[in-house]
């Protein structure tokens, strides 16, 4: 059939293979764009008149024949399986067929999936990644990515001053989903892999160093901000974040009440529970007086074990809605982060990333092991730091809070921090 939902820049349409099982339907491309009334030459070429050229007839007869061999494949490979599955017909149907497959058929059968597991950043990311490689290459089949493709598209994109980081992000992309069709089975073994050494590497800027002095902690942890303001939240979830192994924001929005266990939260962050099926890694710390202040402070008035512990987020909100409430819910972070910086004489745009980071910086700097810091962030790809997990028990993990407020005479706890309140100020 011919798909007309979208036309191409050519103005012609993909021809696809339409298999309807148990009235689900799915679409495969056979590497062919027609307008519609070449489509219906192929679909009736016995009514091409002699007005039609002859150069015309041939081409035609060449695209029915193709047609007509994707069919009868399909037809075969159904025939012979025992019950149907789209999974199995698909890795049966695709596989050897690497040089007409369409890579944004690819992406998109993995921006669906990602969507439907409520991984909707990740499937934004690689929307964008796609549609990048779209504009610099509309129409792009799996033998079409070869090491002087990639080349191309990174110069490409570069000349439109786009950052190096980002090139790499949406490369990533694009070897994670032909390492997937490799594993599926969808392309063979025999495909001409494009990535790694001696061939393309995919670009990788140096980080900028994104933590702060313990001299600036100590500011923002005496930062006086007004009672139920945005600077009070950004000052408290910062401190928090900071504190908090470098939690990030969405798993501090994430933070239910039944993390709690007595004066410890545990939880597992939202970044690895559907990205690694196995060896899903806990990660705790011990809630400080500074912690237990925070969490008065910014608390959800609902305090049912499921209720989330911050008022950030609702129940029941689709996944979409989560990240756009999350996404608004850092922005506004970092910009009041940033105006507190600026208060307190901080020559740096400082974000909420900067937490994470000068949360591991600080107990290096401090003498901490590697594998208690990686252990802290809930990284787990580290064979070495995985064999000492077990090692680190509660009471390690309170130590650690003498280290990350060493500013403090003798690690002494703050208790009630000088908040101004509406009336005060007026």
């Amino acid at each position: 059939m011919l798909d007309t939902r979208r036309t191409k820049d050519t103005g012609k349409y993909p021809v696809k293979l339409r298999i309807t099982f148990l009235r689900e339907q799915k679409y495969y491309s056979i590497g062919l764009d027609l307008t519609v009334d070449e489509f219906n030459l192929v679909q009736n070429p016995g009514k091409m008149g002699r007005e039609i050229p002859t150069s015309l007839k041939k081409q035609v007869k060449e695209w029915k024949l193709k047609c007509d061999a994707v069919e009868q494949k399909a037809n075969t490979l159904i025939n012979k399986m025992e019950d149907f599955t789209f999974r199995i017909f698909e890795k049966k149907y695709l596989q050897n067929s690497h040089s007409v497959m369409d890579v944004y058929q690819l992406y998109d059968n993995t921006i669906k999936k990602l969507k439907d597991y409520g991984k909707v950043g990740t499937a934004s990311s690689y929307e964008c990644a796609r549609n990048s490689l779209k504009e610099f290459s509309p129409k792009l089949t799996l033998r079409d990515i070869t090491v002087d493709f990639l080349k191309e598209y990174e110069r490409w994109f570069l000349e439109k001053k786009r950052s190096i980081t980002t090139v790499g992000i949406y490369l990533r992309n694009l070897r994670a989903i032909i390492n997937e069709a490799i594993a599926e089975g969808i392309i063979s073994r025999e495909y001409h892999y494009p990535f790694g050494k001696r061939k393309y590497q995919i670009p990788s800027a140096r980080n900028t160093k994104k933590a702060l002095t313990l001299e600036e902690i100590s500011k923002i942890f005496s930062y006086t901000a007004t009672n139920h303001t945005w600077l009070e939240r950004a000052r408290d979830f910062f401190i928090f974040s900071y504190l908090g192994n470098g939690m990030n924001m969405k798993d501090i929005a994430l933070l239910k009440y039944r993390d709690i266990d007595g004066d410890y939260i545990r939880f597992t962050r939202a970044k690895t529970q559907d990205t690694s099926r196995t060896g899903i890694k806990m990660i705790s710390f011990h809630i400080s007086d500074d912690l237990r202040q925070i969490i008065d402070r910014q608390k959800n008035e609902s305090t049912g074990p499921d209720s989330f512990l911050f008022p950030i987020l609702e129940q029941d909100q689709s996944p979409e809605k989560v990240r756009k409430v999350i996404q608004q819910f850092t922005k506004m972070m970092n910009k009041y982060l940033n105006q507190i910086a600026t208060e307190l004489g901080i020559n740096k745009r400082v974000t909420t990333y900067f937490a994470r980071h000068s949360f591991a910086t600080v107990l290096k700097r401090g003498g901490r092991s590697i594998e208690i810091i990686s252990e802290a962030l809930g990284h787990s790809s580290h064979k070495t730091t995985m064999s000492y997990l077990d090692s680190f028990d509660d009471e390690s993990k309170k130590d650690i809070y003498k280290t990350l407020t060493n500013f403090r005479e003798d690690g002494e706890e703050s208790h009630d921090q000088d908040v101004i309140s509406e009336e005060e100020l007026s």
